[in-house]
């Protein structure tokens, strides 16, 4: 029986609604860099890997599970040193607040989290995305007070997929890496899983990721996030 103790989500496709909020982040702060021109927005939104055909980001890229300095790095390869820092500075703060403008939660996440404290369990939150920005939301989001744990980018010394945010999530908390779920929808969050050690990784496909992009890293794949007080009881049967 595997014993767990607290469930580490990611954020963005498995508990916000990516598109929904991040696509119209992305064109408005593009927008603002590009003063509106629209076959530029539009190819940096590509080279960021969004799909225009199917309307998503692809698994893996950037828009899907960068950060902010790798999408810096992507839309101004040319900036460097102290121009680069105040790109990745200005770009993360306007995502941040554009962000909260456009937060769509994927299910109510409100009886959720009230589950899984019911249960006993330590929830966290590990994103790619900036703390602050992450903190906001779910402050927006009204769930901020039923969470034990948050964490961006910019929290750890390694981002995702290194596996630094499940380990800050222990020491923050006493728990085990074993005792650990991480539950996410892109590569990197089972491959952070695995390299913080004996975590149990759940994928789920309400992001970016379809079923063989992510099955094969994962313990289990399941539909949502809204299904883990399920499977968290089945664990125990």
């Amino acid at each position: 029986m595997t014993d767990i103790k607290g469930v580490l989500f990611d954020k963005d496709g498995t508990l916000l609604d990516v598109m929904a909020t991040w696509y119209p982040v992305y064109r408005e702060v593009l927008g603002e860099f590009f003063d509106g021109d629209e076959d530029r927005i539009a190819a940096a939104l590509v080279a960021g890997g969004y799909q225009p055909d199917v309307h998503n980001f692809a698994a893996g890229s950037m828009l899907a599970a960068g950060t902010p300095d790798q999408m810096v790095d992507i839309w101004w390869p040319e900036l460097t040193g102290e121009a680069r820092e105040r790109r990745i500075v200005e770009a993360d703060t306007l995502c941040t607040e554009k962000g909260l403008k456009f937060a769509s939660e994927l299910m109510p996440l409100q009886p959720l989290f009230a589950q899984l404290k019911e249960a006993g369990l330590l929830v966290g939150i590990a994103t790619n995305d900036g703390t602050r920005s992450a903190e906001m939301q779910m402050h927006q989001l009204e769930v901020a007070d039923q969470l034990d744990f948050i964490v961006g980018f910019d929290g750890v010394e390694n981002p995702k997929p290194a596996g630094d945010m499940v380990h800050a999530f222990c020491a923050q908390t006493g728990l085990a890496v074993e005792n650990v779920m991480v539950v996410g929808d892109n590569s990197h969050d089972m491959e952070m899983a695995r390299n913080a050690g004996n975590c149990y990784a759940v994928a789920v496909l309400s992001g970016n990721s379809g079923h063989d992009d992510i099955h094969h890293l994962a313990d289990v794949v399941l539909a949502s996030a809204a299904d883990l007080p399920n499977h968290l009881q089945s664990l125990k049967n």
